[in-house]
């Protein structure tokens, strides 16, 4: 079920598998929603399945750019040409949507999940150190006084993305009760509730 990330071998391993896992969480936060749905905003955060989703993109893409290349760090002015070439016009901040539906969404998202594994194997391959000192974005958000590595960078992207699928969960139960384990059940053609569940109560 991918509810559990896989086992891991090493560090650089279980960085890129628990970042895909919980992308993969994020993702199936959607499944089955109507295109109103994805946009309803059923708690009283202006947060939406499908603005978590357009955001979190739009982040792994950015951040992952800096993971392959460290010494250089992705102006800001240049991510509306990256996210241009997502398919995600403009910027989202989990409460803006794209104009597009949530399956075309969640496609866009898919292959942002595919690059996870592409960064894995280009970081494997050219054996990045996670050790390795990267250039502190010059955002007003970032803070600026301490030191930034590939190994902080893979780390807070966990963090920010389960922070994010933690969202999503709340506002999916809100809208129809379904919940993480079900959604994963069901994307894994597994019955639901599992036989036996009420001898766990």
């Amino acid at each position: 079920m991918a509810f559990f990330a896989p086992s891991v071998t090493d560090e650089t391993d279980a960085a890129f598998s628990f970042l895909t896992q919980q992308c993969t969480q994020l993702k199936l936060t959607a499944r089955g929603l109507t295109d109103e749905q994805s946009v309803s905003t059923p708690t009283t955060s202006s947060a939406s399945i499908k603005g978590l989703i357009a955001h979190v993109a739009q982040v792994i893409n950015g951040w992952l750019k800096q993971v392959e290349n460290p010494d250089r760090v992705v102006p800001f002015e240049e991510f509306p040409a990256i996210n241009a070439e997502l398919g995600l016009e403009g910027m989202f901040d989990s409460s803006a949507v794209p104009d597009l539906n949530i399956a075309e969404v969640v496609e866009i998202f898919e292959r942002v999940i595919t690059g996870i594994d592409e960064v894995r194997q280009t970081v494997v391959d050219t054996g990045v150190d996670l050790g390795a000192v990267s250039a502190t974005p010059p955002n007003p958000w970032m803070p600026q006084d301490f030191v930034m590595s590939v190994r902080w960078i893979l780390l807070h992207l966990n963090t920010e993305v389960a922070r994010h699928v933690g969202h999503a969960d709340i506002i999916r139960e809100s809208i129809d009760g379904a919940i993480a384990y079900q959604l994963n059940a069901e994307a894994d053609g597994e019955p639901w509730p599992p036989e036996g569940m009420d001898d766990w109560s």
